[in-house]
């Protein structure tokens, strides 16, 4: 590379640095007069930040065998909490066979048979939760002048999820046999898996069958 192209990265480097600083001392400086608005953090960690982190989304397949034989491995390699905590929220991927599309979500089976479900991924109007804030970890609570500010963001980041991922995934009318892929964030427990390993039965009364699942919060969805 030339001199001249060494130097045009420096500055690119520094200008990038420059305006991530500015941006954050805006921040900041919002949160000091009383003014931070968890709708625009919400609205630039999306479009500007989130998406540069989903090449580290683990296979969904190889996290539910972590969750399912060793835990604390899954919590060393992939989990994340923004403070002490004993739930952790994961990053992950993959793609399923869809059993059942009901009004809150889908169950989506990841393994082989595809039998079973493993997971449900949440498609209902409404999504609670921390999983896309904490997983992504992009965002520090210690920049935060109370904890209220920070669940804020969580709120306004679910309901992007609600209109710019679920709406337009539910337009095309996903149905049982169809095959969705993914990318999404979920948050689990460190006991979790003690009692019952995730696509496993726990009950079953004939009425209602119930399958330890791991929920899955969507940040994109499409039909393959």
């Amino acid at each position: 590379m030339s001199k001249y192209g060494v130097a045009v990265v420096i500055i690119a480097f520094l200008l990038y640095h420059s305006l991530y600083f500015e941006k954050l001392q805006k921040i900041k400086e919002q949160q000091r007069r009383g003014t931070f608005s968890a709708a625009e953090y919400a609205r630039d960690f999306w479009d500007n930040h989130l998406f540069t982190v989903l090449d580290k989304a683990v296979d969904v397949k190889e996290l539910i065998a972590l969750f399912n034989t060793n835990m604390a491995e899954a919590v060393r390699r992939y989990g994340r909490t923004p403070g002490v905590s004993r739930v952790y929220a994961y990053l992950l991927h993959g793609e399923g066979k869809i059993l059942t599309a009901g009004e809150e979500g889908l169950e989506v089976s990841v393994r082989q048979p595809q039998m079973n479900p493993d997971i449900f991924i949440a498609t209902g109007p409404y999504i609670p939760g921390n999983a896309v804030r904490d997983a992504s970890g992009l965002i520090d609570v210690s920049e935060f002048s109370d904890t209220m500010k920070f669940n804020e963001i969580s709120g306004e980041i679910n309901k992007i999820v609600v209109k710019e991922v679920i709406g337009p995934f539910l337009d095309k009318n996903p149905q049982m046999g169809m095959t969705v892929r993914f990318f999404g964030a979920t948050q689990v427990a460190q006991d979790a898996t003690e009692k019952h390993p995730f696509g496993h039965l726990v009950s079953d009364t004939g009425e209602v069958r119930e399958i330890q699942l791991v929920r899955v919060v969507p940040i994109t969805l499409e039909l393959k």
